[in-house]
């Protein structure tokens, strides 16, 4: 408790003083560029230069600095779970990634693929929370990331090389080259990373390579992003709370392992009217992911799955702006078009897929249309309205099991919309509010049972879509050496889709709600020193309901309770100081508080997740060409866990354990 009153007493204090008011461009907010400063809606920017100075190590490790953002690992995966504003254990499906504008999230329960983008390759990351739905769909409940990466630098030619060794023998490879000229320009990024990890067998060899082709002349412009990526993973399996005391960094599951591949391409298109602005995506990504889970029962259970998933979108927008009753507006008009092909089989071995135990196809078509109108309506006053009209279209059947209760399809209609306003108070001081509608459709493996049906096999059952009613009202500070944005939230869903502990389905719950209080700032103190802090307030609660047992006919009355696998409060702290011209020291510090046990969604449980304090630190030096850089994590090499589940028996938990004091020493040269 006295580690949770000192940071979020520090953060305070940083914000109160409060980021140099830049005018910088974003996308998020309209889906074309436009000045951070004048969007209604509050959205978080962290830029190329923050991400060089952090600490962190990857995407998600970066992200978690930021208020109402936590992550949590519950595989051993460099892919963690990510959730913003407090959805637990489906935080990763109520939370919307864009890649340059671009879905990322699949129709499958799978976490986002952080580590086909490593961090060298991007530009800057838009945080919107709480928004997004009606600009690019569901699971934006709880916000969109919009990840923007690097493009060809106009009429440079350079390249860099970088090396990485550490703990764990951890080696990281990361190359780049850059050749533009006037209105043409290619880049290529590669990243090569390999280590053991922290646990026994939790190998893991990953591979990437971005690529960005553009053209552009004044009034056209065309580009063309591709990806690919690779990833071979043991899988070390959780550790009961007993082995967590004894052997925290050992493995039951000594054979379990998973592999992905991706690949992934957009063509885009734009061209400025003389009065409108027209631009169009074309995106396809592909997935391939398998996995074996042996049997140590001795029952013979295993389980080996190849899972391959498709899908092709088709974003065509425009903007219009226009002048009306002696105001200026900007109207954005779009259609989203999605089609998604999903395959699953599953079987004891490998050898045995020619004759799955599970045979899944699935196919999904989503349509939309959008609008979204900007209003001045002073000089110091914005307003934004926006609609959202999407018709999604699922089928699936089991192929391996004849019954027509492992048949479905299903059609529905679900709508968004927005109200945000915006005020400046003075030239540095703004209060925005905003409310609106936003929903989540359900992804196959929710829909899907593997022995929920009537004689223990498969079975297809369709849920209906989660929706939200969302509020938010807050109050932006910018000056020319810090910012502070603080703000209030409350979300109110109906069906909101979960996983039953008792019957080990999805379903739709009865009504929840999250609110909560962000807090986040960053001060300059003189040309040398940066500082940032936030804390987060999370309330996640089952406002009424219960949980049936369909197999027992007894209940759990959830009214009141906690949703497991959010922490009530967090803060974090960070500096990045200039010691001497060429020399920078950047250090973190996050807290984390308690939290329900996942599978305690009756919070009868003893006990709860334990609190957490780290700390991370790197220094860095710049010689001509060559950039050397020391990063330290987890400095006081303190024993913690992200994710833990309550046992069915209610007696105990299991949960994957996160590295200890680990050290990393990079190397960087670079042409130009």
């Amino acid at each position: 408790m006295h580690s949770k009153s000192v940071i979020a007493a520090v953060g305070l204090a940083l914000a109160a003083q409060a980021f140099a008011a830049e005018e910088v461009v974003v996308v998020t907010g309209t889906r074309f560029p436009e000045k951070q400063l004048e969007h209604p809606i509050g959205i978080t920017l962290i830029t190329r230069e923050q991400i060089a100075h952090s600490t962190a190590a990857t995407l998600p490790d970066l992200l978690a600095r930021y208020a109402g953002i936590n992550t949590r690992n519950n595989s051993g995966s460099p892919d963690v779970s990510i959730d913003l504003r407090g959805f637990g254990a489906s935080g990763d499906q109520n939370a919307l990634v864009l890649l340059d504008g671009q879905r990322l999230n699949d129709t499958e329960l799978t976490p986002v693929r952080w580590s086909a983008i490593p961090l060298e390759a991007i530009e800057r990351v838009e945080i919107q929370r709480g928004g997004g739905a009606v600009l690019y769909g569901g699971g934006a409940t709880g916000g969109t990331i919009n990840i923007i990466t690097r493009s060809p630098i106009a009429g440079a030619k350079s390249a860099t090389i970088a090396v990485s060794r550490g703990s764990y023998n951890t080696d990281d490879t990361h190359a780049a080259f850059n050749l533009s000229g006037t209105n043409a320009g290619f880049s290529l990024t590669a990243n090569q990373y390999n280590s053991d990890n922290y646990r026994v067998n939790n190998r893991l060899q990953q591979g990437s390579l971005l690529g960005d082709v553009r053209w552009s002349a004044d009034r056209a412009g065309l580009v063309f992003k591709f990806g690919l990526d690779n990833q071979n993973l043991r899988l070390p399996g959780a550790r009961t709370a007993a082995q967590l005391a004894t052997d925290a960094r050992g493995s039951a599951t000594p054979g379990d392992y998973s592999g992905r591949d991706g690949t992934q391409a957009t063509l885009s298109g734009r061209y400025a009217f003389d009065a409108a602005e027209f631009a169009v995506d074309v995106a396809y990504r592909d997935t391939r992911r398998t996995g074996f889970f042996d049997d140590y029962s001795g029952f013979g259970f295993s389980t080996f799955t190849d899972t391959h998933a498709k899908v092709w979108a088709l974003t065509p927008r425009l903007k219009l702006p226009y002048r009306l009753l002696g105001r200026d507006h900007v109207l954005i008009f779009g259609m989203d078009a999605d089609i998604w092909d999903y395959h699953a089989l599953r079987a004891a071995r490998f050898e045995q897929l020619g004759a799955p135990q599970v045979n899944l196809a699935a196919a999904q078509e989503d349509r939309a249309f959008y609008v979204q109108n900007h209003t001045a309506i002073s000089a110091a006053t914005r307003l934004t309205l926006g609609a959202r009209l999407q018709r999604a279209e699922i089928s699936a059947n089991d192929r391996a099991n004849p019954a027509s209760h492992a048949n479905a399809s299903q059609t529905r209609s679900p709508r968004a919309w927005e109200l945000a306003l915006r005020h400046d108070l003075t030239p540095a001081l703004a209060l925005y509010g905003k409310l609106g509608a936003s929903f989540r459709v359900a992804t196959v493996d929710e829909i899907y049972n593997q022995f929920g049906g009537p004689l223990f096999d498969s079975i297809l059952r369709p849920l209906e879509p989660q929706t939200s009613r969302d509020h938010e009202i807050g109050l932006e500070y910018k000056s020319v050496g810090g910012r502070l944005r603080a703000s209030l939230y409350r979300m109110d869903l109906r069906n909101e889709i979960h996983f039953n502990a008792l019957t080990f389905t999805n379903m739709n719950l009865s009504p929840t709600r999250r609110e909560g209080l962000e807090l986040e700032g960053s001060r300059k103190l003189g040309e040398r020193l940066d500082l940032f802090g936030s804390y987060t307030h999370a309330r996640a609660v089952f406002r009424e309901g219960a949980y049936v047992d369909a197999l027992s006919g007894g209940s759990v009355d959830l009214s009141g309770n906690n949703v497991p696998l959010v922490p009530r409060d967090s803060a974090k702290l960070g500096l990045s100081w200039l010691l001497q011209e060429k020399t920078r020291l950047s250090a973190a510090l996050a807290y984390v508080g308690k939290q329900y046990f996942d599978n305690d969604q009756a919070n009868t449980f003893p006990g709860q997740m334990a609190s957490f304090v780290t700390a991370d630190a790197k220094l860095s030096h710049v010689a001509g060409p060559w950039t050397v850089a020391l990063a330290a994590n987890n400095l006081t090499d303190r024993k913690y866990y992200t994710y833990a589940i309550r046992n069915g028996a209610g007696t105990s938990f299991n949960a994957y354990p996160m590295a200890g004091r680990n050290f990393l020493l990079s190397a960087a040269y670079r042409w130009q």
